[in-house]
Parts: C-alpha cells; sequence; structure tokens
C-alpha cells in the first residue's frame, strides 16, 4: 500500500512512517466531512471547505430537510450497527460485515458509512480512498421505503459523477469473483489481491 499523503510505501497503512510521525505532531489530520488525508490541521480539506462555504453563503427560502437526509436517518436508526468486524467497524448487516471482513483480509483501506462530499447529507455503506476514490453500497432490502432511499442515494451519486460499485445479496454469495472484477478499473494498476 502507498502513502496517502507522499506516495511513498506505508505496508498496511494508510500513511508512511514519516507521514504518520508528522500525524502525531498534527501536521496531518484527516478531513472531518470526507476522511481523506491531509497536510495541515484545519478539520476540513479545501475541496469541502469550498463545499461548507458555499451552503453557508447559498440562500435557501426553505429549511426544510431533504429527502435523502430524512430516509437516512431513519434508517440508521432503525439498524444500529451491531455487528463488529475483524478490523473493529461496527457494521449494521451480517452482509455488511462480510464485505468489510473481506476488504481488511485483501489489504484494502477503507471506511464504514463515510459522510459523502457532496451538499446533501449522505452516508455510503463503504469508501475506499486508494486508487480512484470509489464508494461501495450494498443493497439489502426490498421494501417499499428501502427501495425510495436506494433510488435517491443512486440518483446523488450520478448527479456528481462518484464512482459508485452496487452490491446485493447474490454478489455477498460469490464476493471473490464478483467484487475484484468491480473494484479493479478503480485500483491502482499494481495492486495485487494475493
Amino acid at each position: 500500500m502507498v502513502c496517502q499523503i507522499c506516495g511513498a510505501k506505508s505496508g498496511f497503512y494508510p500513511l508512511c512512517k514519516n507521514c504518520f510521525k508528522l500525524k502525531d505532531e498534527g501536521k496531518i489530520t484527516k478531513c472531518e466531512d470526507c476522511g481523506i488525508w491531509k497536510k495541515d490541521a484545519k478539520p476540513l480539506c479545501s475541496k469541502c471547505w469550498l463545499k461548507s462555504n458555499k451552503l453557508k453563503q447559498k440562500v435557501s427560502n426553505s429549511n426544510k430537510i431533504s429527502d435523502i437526509e430524512t430516509e437516512e436517518k431513519n434508517f440508521r436508526s432503525k439498524f444500529p450497527a451491531n455487528y463488529r468486524t475483524e478490523d473493529g467497524h461496527m457494521v449494521r448487516s451480517k452482509a455488511e460485515q462480510i464485505v468489510d471482513n473481506w476488504l481488511y483480509h485483501k489489504k484494502i483501506v477503507h471506511a464504514y458509512e463515510r459522510k459523502v462530499p457532496i451538499e446533501e447529507k449522505l452516508y455510503c455503506d463503504f469508501f475506499i480512498p486508494i486508487g480512484k476514490t470509489v464508494w461501495i453500497e450494498y443493497w439489502g432490502l426490498e421494501e417499499k421505503k428501502y427501495l425510495i432511499r436506494k433510488k435517491l442515494k443512486k440518483e446523488l451519486y450520478k448527479k456528481y459523477d462518484k464512482n459508485l460499485i452496487d452490491l446485493t445479496d447474490k454478489d455477498i454469495e460469490n464476493l471473490d469473483d464478483i467484487l475484484p472484477s468491480k473494484l479493479r478499473p478503480y485500483l491502482p494498476s499494481n495492486f495485487s489481491f494475493d
């Protein structure tokens, strides 16, 4: 794996030894919104700060919460994160636990339920910051409200041109065959699943 700051080899970690020392000194921090490592102590990276600033300047006639924000809030309270993964993440389903453990065993840096850096308040199931950043969504239910939420989320990924990988129960059954082929276009060309 390579360091997310300088590109040097970092073993199994997102930062190399030198950048890790800078992190301890407070010179490298994670963006509070998107979770990407950056070289400063400010709470947001430049992209997230610009988006945040634009939102503050945007005048709205209504303070109504968007449909996706309502659906996200309802979903997160209905399905608490009760499953612990091998790397310590707490996830909301057995299938998400399987995906998280698979990513961990393949040494793929990932985050669970990371806020997607867009204007709307949207959380992905998994975020992979190496190579071309990619978001993974596991669609595990077929009930009407869930399908509405799924449609809203997919529209936002498309609207903001975000790399999205969709996973279903059928994919989980064959994860070793399915996920490498879906991830390959986004990972560095020298990445090996071995």
